[in-house]
């Protein structure tokens, strides 16, 4: 599908990635030991490489060899395709490129098919994997896996150690962590003028290359800027390098290392540890759901903080919620005050209060086999 207000907010976004600050980050020693599994929610599988997680990835995403300066391709000098040549979508039969064309019809590729990407960006690397329903990404900072609104991560700044965010139906909650990298991307190519190159072979297969004349937009800010592209017939790019910087003296190099047809991602050795559910509210609209899917129970005495609408309430479990379990939570007017009402089984309608509209969160932090989990369960829209 495609997204024309994301081609333009990556322009716009431009000088975070480039800027000195962006770019000359301290190198990344990414969280290792992630075992393979695929792209359903419980269920390992083979698929995903079980060595991800460890150097190899760090060497895969900085080990590409620096790029040099391209000079600016003049028409006399600039290669064109021969007639009737297969094209990627985006590039003219004259060699020219539409570059918004290109990453649409790679992004679109990207949604139809598991990948896995190798990213640099000066000196910090991030390997992400996308299969299915299911999303991941690992760097410096941790691990982050996703599955149809579930996020599940150690990369938690403030807090619990682990983390788990459910949400459904919210304009504003968990994302996936590789929409963080389509944007890198849309920048890159959004601030780019590029041009047909001819092909070159690469990993067994031929691909066009583009060579990147000069920039455009927000890109003409920068005194040294280049690019080179390695894309097939249907417009996947599996490589992306290049050199961004104020000058020539400091710029860093870049790279995008596809890999398709990946078909599971991995999962964090400690994934198992930490409770997983889903969220919806009640077709009556009367309670929140929060059904427990996989990890250990949510013990007992956890105690859980129910919000909506500016009221806020405590929600104690007097028994463990297990895995498959559900628990409905609402509000009930009594005399005029607002209390929480609590069940395993949906809860009777006569004086509940309507949460249809409004976000409604179930949050808290429970102790699970001696490690701490900040749990968020969200439905709803959020008002601002």
């Amino acid at each position: 599908m495609r997204r024309d207000w994301g081609v333009t907010l990556v322009v716009a976004a431009l000088v975070v990635l480039s800027g000195c600050g962006a770019l000359g980050g301290g190198t990344a020693t990414p969280a290792g030991g992630d075992a393979p599994t695929t792209g359903s929610t419980d269920a390992p599988t083979p698929g995903a490489s079980a060595d991800d997680g460890g150097s190899t990835d760090a060497e895969t995403a900085t080990g590409a060899g620096t790029e040099t300066s391209f000079p600016t391709l003049t028409p006399v000098a600039r290669a064109t395709p021969g007639g009737g040549q297969s094209l990627p979508p985006g590039v003219n039969a004259d060699g020219s490129v539409n570059e918004t064309a290109l990453v649409v019809a790679h992004f679109e590729a990207a949604n139809a098919t598991g990948w896995r990407l190798a990213h640099r960006n000066g000196n910090d690397t991030q390997v992400l994997y996308s299969a299915g329903a299911a999303s991941y990404e690992r760097d410096e900072q941790g691990v982050a896996w996703f599955r149809d609104g579930v996020l599940v991560s150690n990369r938690t700044l403030i807090g619990a150690p682990y983390e788990m965010d459910s949400t459904f139906n919210t304009s504003m909650g968990s994302t996936r962590p590789t929409d963080g990298i389509r944007l890198a991307l849309g920048i890159r190519l959004g601030t780019s003028n590029y041009v047909w190159n001819g092909t070159t072979e690469h990993e067994g297969r031929t691909l066009h290359a583009l060579r990147m004349t000069g920039p455009k937009g927000l890109g003409d800010s920068l005194d040294h800027y280049t690019g080179r592209l390695l894309v097939d017939d249907s417009g996947r790019i599996h490589r992306l390098t290049g050199e961004v910087g104020e000058n020539e003296s400091v710029a860093q190099a870049y790279n995008f290392d596809y890999e398709w047809g990946v078909d599971s991602v991995p999962r964090p050795p400690w994934f198992d540890r930490v409770p997983r559910g889903v969220v919806e509210k009640t077709p009556d609209g009367t309670a929140l759901n929060v059904t427990l899917t996989g990890g250990p129970a949510v013990p007992a005495d956890t105690e859980l903080t129910f919000r909506h609408d500016g009221t806020r309430r405590t929600v104690t479990l007097a028994a463990p919620l297990e895995p498959g379990e559900s628990l409905y939570v609402g509000l009930r007017t009594e005399d005029g005050e607002r209390a929480v009402a609590a069940s395993r089984e949906p809860l009777d309608g006569a004086g509940l209060v309507d949460l249809s509209g409004s976000q409604t969160r179930l949050s808290g932090t429970a102790t699970v086999e001696g490690s701490e989990v900040d749990l968020r369960f969200t439905a709803g829209r959020l008002d601002f």
